[in-house]
């Protein structure tokens, strides 16, 4: 029962999410002021209980694989949290006026990538322990990176407490996935993967409803102000559209063609930049800027999911295309190899009938002596 309702979460998220966005709005429009210090009191620990949960499937294990491919590691590491972020602001700054929304959307492009990394990389078959492996390093910068980062990009705008952000990244970050590390290892050692298997439905579950819970509190304790300024709340979906939009094309471009590397590698860098860990940033958002902030990168949630959809057809065809092409050569190295064969064989013939050729003509010659030979006989 809980892994149907976990696979109808999965394929409706984008719905839910929108559902959760209009339920909310509505009966916020009738809350006390109680109701929402309510609402408030349950956003930490909302957020932890997301965190924990998504974090569960994290393989610290795979971490030493990172260091099998340093380059690609490298270059994953500058694209999800440097060139991301980069790619963001001026979306940012041009969709979202209010400034609390465009500290949301900033914050969404310099989070980590999340799951969808390995999610994409595995379905598509490309190289899994690169993905792994970014999902890990990043995370770990990111504890750094991301008040640090916000303070640079975002602080112009909006006040960014660095050590308000470090004390929530603690409590919200590395307190959920020191709690996700030990959770995973007590049901590997209590019953192996195959527990680990079975009990993944209900951590998935826990995640998705507490960022649905999430959205529908961040939306609904700001409902009088978004009914006030409609524009100004609607218009950052439009950074977060364009960001995916342009992430995709404009990352695979750079991955294969300026740095060179192979589909099977482009995967997971390409994943890693467009797609981002997104419960990360709704916990900070909600814990350390407020609703509004929160609103901002609910607006990346409705357009994630659709295009990495999108763009895993795109990378389905493009390995169509590449293995296709595989097989054309593979194919015209053995119709080479077939042809080398025969002219050889040709040639072994030829060389064959010429050893005859020369036996039929010696033998000639010395029917000839013989025959000269009776004839001088004779005489």
């Amino acid at each position: 029962m809980i892994r149907k309702i976990d696979a109808f979460v999965k394929k409706n998220l984008v719905w839910l999410v929108l559902l959760s966005l209009i339920v909310g709005f509505v009966a916020g429009l009738f809350y006390t002021k109680g109701t929402i210090r309510f609402l408030k009191s349950l956003i930490i620990p909302s957020a932890f209980l997301m965190l924990w949960a998504s974090m569960i499937d994290l393989k610290i294990r795979k971490f030493v694989e990172s260091f099998k491919f340093p380059s690609q590691l490298i270059l994953g590491n500058i694209l999800a949290l440097v060139f991301a972020p980069l790619l963001m602001l001026p979306l940012a700054l041009f969709f979202a006026k209010e400034p609390r929304m465009f500290a949301g959307l900033m914050l969404a492009g310099v989070a980590p990538p999340g799951g969808f990394i390995t999610y994409w990389t595995m379905i598509l078959e490309a190289n899994m322990g690169l993905a792994v492996s970014l999902t890990l390093t990043t995370f770990l910068v990111s504890l750094v990176w991301i008040p640090y980062g916000m303070k640079f990009l975002v602080g112009s705008k909006v006040k960014v407490n660095v050590g308000l952000l470090f004390q929530k990244i603690l409590i919200l970050v590395v307190g959920p996935f020191l709690l996700a590390v030990g959770t995973r290892l007590l049901i590997l050692k209590q019953g192996g993967e195959k527990a680990l298997e079975k009990a993944r439905p209900y951590y998935h579950l826990i995640s998705s409803l507490m960022a649905l819970f999430l959205v529908f509190s961040g939306v609904s304790m700001k409902s009088r102000f978004i009914l006030a300024h409609t524009s100004r709340v609607l218009l950052p979906a439009g950074g977060a559209f364009f960001y995916y939009l342009l992430a995709y094309p404009v990352t695979y471009y750079l991955v294969k063609w300026v740095f060179k590397m192979n589909l099977n590698d482009a995967i997971p860098l390409v994943y890693g930049t467009a797609t981002k860990n997104l419960s990360i940033a709704m916990g900070l958002a909600a814990a350390a800027f407020g609703p509004l902030t929160l609103l901002g990168v609910v607006s990346c949630m409705i357009f994630q999911m659709p295009l990495a959809s999108m763009w895993y057809k795109v990378f389905v065809k493009v390995k169509q295309g590449e293995k296709f092409a595989m097989a054309f050569e593979e194919e015209a190295v053995e119709i080479e190899k077939e042809v080398l064969k025969e002219l050889k064989e040709i040639e072994e013939r030829i060389l064959s009938l010429e050893k005859e050729r020369k036996a039929l003509q010696k033998r000639k010659k010395q029917l000839e002596q013989r025959l000269n030979s009776i004839k001088g006989g004779k005489k």
